[in-house]
């Protein structure tokens, strides 16, 4: 199935719009675990000079720890809230899907080495890293849907749905730009009650548009008699 950013749009729209309390909600309690993580180190560079060297260490270590065994398991919680909220009204509670779903340990693990591997490839060269932003992408979205994934599929299988993807998909970024300037002139308010829902159901269109091909390929190479990874 081809995709265009018009369509993903319209369609997260209308997700939007049949749920949209919960939609904002959502948006809010990841942007506001992430956002903790990032003015806390933020913070710490302002005020470092008048800062004991062990608390900022301290401070610095306790936070990391807070993104990677709270903040990338929201995430998944997220993805999985404006996946289903495409089908039908999904309470908030989902965003804690990643700490209910009994693969906990597993998601932190997979989220992890997804980290790693983009600060790896940054630390190579710049343009590497974003490169392995786009192709590891959907990993939080199939973590959603199948918790007990293991990493070597999860990876596997988004590289494969990012395949010639990852251009169109950065136009896609690139396209809400405008609405994240006018968020910054509304003191971040146009961010929380939309900027930040209607791009979180955005990429959720994307990835299910993203996943439906990728089962249909899957589909026709069993009909081959070819063997791929389980979903």
């Amino acid at each position: 199935m081809v995709w265009n950013r018009i369509d993903l749009k319209n369609f997260a729209k209308d997700s939007m719009r049949k749920n949209y309390g919960a939609c904002v909600l959502a948006a809010f309690l990841i942007s506001l675990v992430l956002g903790l993580d990032a003015g806390t180190l933020s913070q710490l560079e302002d005020f470092e000079m008048y800062i004991p060297e062990g608390i900022t260490v301290t401070v610095s270590w306790m936070t990391l720890l807070i993104a990677i065994f709270a903040g990338n398991v929201f995430t998944v919680g997220c993805c999985r809230f404006f996946v289903e909220n495409r089908e039908y009204q999904a309470p908030v509670s989902k965003v804690f899907h990643g700490f209910q779903s009994g693969h906990y340990t597993n998601a932190v693990w997979i989220m992890f080495l997804r980290d790693v591997k983009i600060v790896l490839w940054t630390f190579l060269f710049v343009i590497p890293g974003i490169v392995k932003t786009y192709e590891y992408r959907m990993v939080p979205y199939i973590l959603a849907d199948q918790p007990d994934i293991s990493a070597r599929d999860a990876f596997a299988i988004s590289r494969e749905m990012m395949r010639g993807q990852k251009v169109d998909a950065w136009i896609l970024d690139v396209s809400f730009l405008g609405w994240w300037f006018a968020a910054t002139f509304t003191c971040g308010l146009l961010g929380i009650f939309w900027t930040g829902p209607y791009v979180h159901a955005t990429n959720a269109e994307l990835y299910a548009v993203l996943r439906e091909n990728w089962m249909r390929k899957q589909n026709m190479g069993q009909s081959y008699g070819t063997q791929g990874e389980t979903f």
